[in-house]
């Protein structure tokens, strides 16, 4: 066999060397790409500038400089790749690529591969302007059998020193920068040389390959994110390539399982998420995907409290009530403690009632009343205030970072207290009254506090639902922050959140989440509130709780579980999809560039739904559509957009959208002035339908 034809797979990568771009401050911005094929489930080009691959047979054509004809009704397998799926060469087909994916002598050729054998001479990426002048990325050349970029034009052989194992990816990239070379393995410059063949310039119809040329034995295995650049990579963006490719984690396409919890309590107890809310609803599951319901009204057949109208008697003929409101609950002295509301519509005839467990699905037994309002105010004697005394309802339990025990409550009325409670007995400690007023008042609509301590930054995060939890009624989920577990709380604006009272209410707390609808995607959400939230130390990630109602549902709800991501000010920004086990990865511009759907959640309390927008990302770091503006990285995953005089902090996410079925980037961000803006890419990096 010719030695020109041992092109083979050496060329996996070839780099261009180029500079960043404003876009990418913190963050490289590898500019330049001519062409990306990703192989997810599809042989296109996501870039949109070239045709898609098609598939051949275990040779070009029959002679060198000739293309065999191409069946339209081949086909070609895809599995699990380094990022996604990949595609599958199995010995007897390979892959033709448009010409002109490389027209002239400064350029770079990326892409991963996993070999399942290794044989002498097999290509994995081939170029050619002829029989006799090509390149060849080859995981065995003609010299030891070594990894290696070949050339068939004046037999140039840059050899790696190694060959690449069977069975396990490599990425190979091969930078070419006006006869200058380089190839990388696995992110670690292997050869360098000069004087390496110019082969493509001034040549109009190049052939190019993946997996076979027209001499050798076709490439067998698995090849993934094929990227070609203008221009030849650093040695630092080549790095960054091979890390991102290893750390970014898209799990398959999820099967969502619903659960109906409103008002949900999360706790996690070995290795299981549980949920507990209004009307003894519960469920749980292992992975915040599939849940199971495990209970969901006040009967005698709930197996979280079974006999309940007479276990809670006390209580709920204490409230002139059938049914429960509100959970909070917490693990304490080698049991489950399970606080639970009892009320009626618009009343603060009130109470708070204390239930406890050995096992966390029960059976609880009931402990009694722990606080109850609406008969006297804070002190014997004093008559009851709607505008200053709290209702007894809502309870939410955290421990701070000195193991004190704390219970928030309240909704409506006098607004949101907090109590110090016992942590041997959880009953609350004597002479406090009502507790100290942190938020609300004046009969303020606001509900549902939530309080957590975030050990990532040193703050506590206080969580709260303004608004009627109806269809009609705007709930939505606000956040203020302290470095005091009882306070003061204050805003990303600096606003005291003891001022907001009355009236004045909508302009204090960051909004994180409205109403809203993506019109790409058909999915949103109407009211949604009345949260809880969970740090997961063992997953490092921080996950919030709620129920929503659905636009056009009326007042049918479920639960739903999204991520909370912390963006460079410290502040949360809640990721606009269902969690659907997506994991923060770093992204380069190409990954987030592109148009999004685009929703501002505003300031205000509303019924009406904010429907998206459209808006484009350009690699420029321009922001355009709907709104003007800039973006930039400013680190792995956080962005910084400026949409006129205002600045938004927030992080780029790949989520699964349920709407379009796909893989898509997202962003969330949160300004100063407590508007919370997000975005969900219209394209897609994985379509379920296309299997």
């Amino acid at each position: 066999m010719k030695k020109l034809a041992k092109l083979g797979i050496v060329l996996s990568l070839v780099c261009i060397l180029v500079g960043y771009t404003g876009a990418a401050a913190g963050a490289e911005y590898l500019s330049g790409l001519a062409a990306h094929y990703s192989f997810e489930q599809t042989l296109a080009d996501s870039t949109g500038k070239f045709a898609a691959g098609q598939i051949i047979g275990s040779r070009i054509g029959p002679v060198p400089g000739e293309v065999a004809p191409v069946d339209a009704e081949w086909e070609i397998e895809y599995r699990d790749g380094q990022i996604g799926s990949a595609v599958r060469l199995d010995g007897s087909q390979g892959i033709l690529l448009p010409s002109g994916l490389i027209t002239g002598n400064t350029y770079t050729i990326s892409l991963w591969v996993k070999p399942e054998t290794i044989t002498t001479f097999t290509p994995t990426f081939f170029g050619a302007a002829a029989g006799s002048s090509w390149i060849s990325v080859v995981p065995a050349g003609p010299i030891g059998d070594q990894t290696m970029i070949w050339s068939g034009e004046n037999w140039y052989d840059g050899i790696t020193e190694m060959t690449i194992p069977t069975d396990e990816w490599s990425h190979l990239v091969v930078c070419v920068n006006a006869g200058d070379v380089r190839m990388y393995v696995n992110g670690l410059e292997r050869f360098r040389g000069i004087d390496f063949p110019d082969v493509f310039s001034g040549v109009e119809e190049a052939v190019f390959t993946l997996g076979v040329n027209w001499w050798d034995p076709p490439f067998v295995g698995l090849i993934d994110e094929l990227r070609i650049y203008e221009r030849a990579l650093s040695p630092t963006e080549v790095d960054k390539l091979f890390r991102r490719a290893r750390e970014v984690v898209r799990p398959n396409p999820p099967v969502f399982r619903e659960v109906s919890v409103h008002d949900p309590v999360a706790i996690k107890v070995d290795g299981t998420y549980y949920t507990f809310g209004s009307h003894l609803a519960s469920a749980k599951s292992d992975d915040l995907i599939q849940w199971q319901q495990l209970s969901t009204n006040v009967s005698n057949r709930n197996r979280i409290v079974p006999n309940a109208r007479i276990e809670l008697a006390e209580s709920l003929e204490w409230a002139n009530t059938d049914t429960t409101w509100a959970k909070g609950i917490i693990e304490l002295n080698d049991k489950f403690y399970l606080y639970y509301s009892v009320s009626t519509w618009g009343s603060p005839r009130s109470a708070i009632a204390l239930m406890t467990a050995d096992h966390i699905e029960g059976p609880y037994q009931y402990q009694g009343m722990i606080i109850n309002s609406g008969i006297q105010g804070a002190a014997p004697g004093q008559s009851y205030n709607r505008a200053i005394h709290p209702n007894a309802i809502d309870p939410d339990l955290f421990f701070d970072t000195e193991g004190r025990l704390w219970m928030v409550y309240g909704s409506y009325f006098g607004g949101m207290h907090i109590l110090e409670l016992d942590p041997e007995t959880g009953w609350p400690l004597p002479d406090q009254g009502y507790g100290k007023r942190l938020w609300g008042g004046s009969q303020a609509a606001m509900e549902g506090p939530h309080i957590e301590y975030n050990p990532e930054t040193g703050y506590y995060y206080f969580f709260i639902s303004y608004g009627t939890l109806a269809a009609d009624g705007g709930y939505n989920i606000r956040v203020a922050r302290s470095e005091n577990p009882d306070g003061p709380y204050f805003d990303p604006a600096g606003g005291d959140m003891i001022r907001a009272t009355g009236a004045s209410t909508m302009l204090y707390g960051a909004k994180l989440v409205g109403n809203f609808l993506f019109a790409e995607s058909d999915i949103g959400y109407v009211s949604p509130g009345h949260n809880s939230t969970y740090y997961d130390k063992e997953l490092g990630k921080y996950f919030i709780f709620f129920h929503t109602r659905f636009p056009g549902r009326g007042e049918y709800h479920n639960q739903r579980v999204h991520l909370l991501l912390m963006n460079t000010e410290d502040w949360p920004v809640m990721a606009p999809h269902r969690y659907a086990g997506e994991t923060p990865s770093p992204y380069l511009v190409e990954d987030v560039v592109g148009e999004y759907q685009y929703v501002n959640h505003g300031r205000i309390t509303s019924a009406r739904i904010t429907n998206s927008t459209k808006v484009l990302l350009t690699g420029d770091g321009r922001v355009s559509g709907a709104v003007e503006g800039t973006w930039e990285f400013t680190g792995d995953y956080t962005v910084t957009i400026t949409i006129g005089d205002e600045k938004y902090y927030g992080v780029f996410l790949e989520q699964w959208d349920s709407g379009l079925r796909k893989w898509v980037m997202t962003f969330s961000a949160l300004s100063n002035n407590n508007e919370a803006i997000w975005g969900s890419q219209i394209g897609g990096v994985y379509d379920e339908e296309q299997n």
